[in-house]
């Protein structure tokens, strides 16, 4: 609503069901300048991510190195979906 000037709050020992006496909250905010956080599923994009994927996949056999979540999959999560996409 017009009364935050954020998108979104979350204080993540609650989203995790964490019991604990310290905090973290986060706040996100939307931006119509500088680059998008998220590509735009054309074509050019699938492409990109195509590349992505594969580098990834040699990291993850040659190094153990693995990529999860919204970066991993080249798309955008709400973040319920990029923790179980992580798990």
């Amino acid at each position: 609503g017009l009364e935050f000037n954020f998108t979104r709050i979350v204080e993540y020992k609650h989203f995790l069901n964490q019991k604990s006496k310290h905090t973290l909250i986060v706040k996100e905010f939307s931006s119509d300048e500088g680059d998008p956080y998220y590509p735009v599923p054309n074509q050019r994009n699938r492409e990109l991510y195509a590349r992505y994927k594969k580098l990834a996949e040699k990291e993850e056999k040659e190094k153990g190195v693995y990529f999860v979540g919204r970066l991993a999959n080249y798309k955008y999560f709400n973040m319920d979906q990029a923790i179980d996409n992580a798990l």
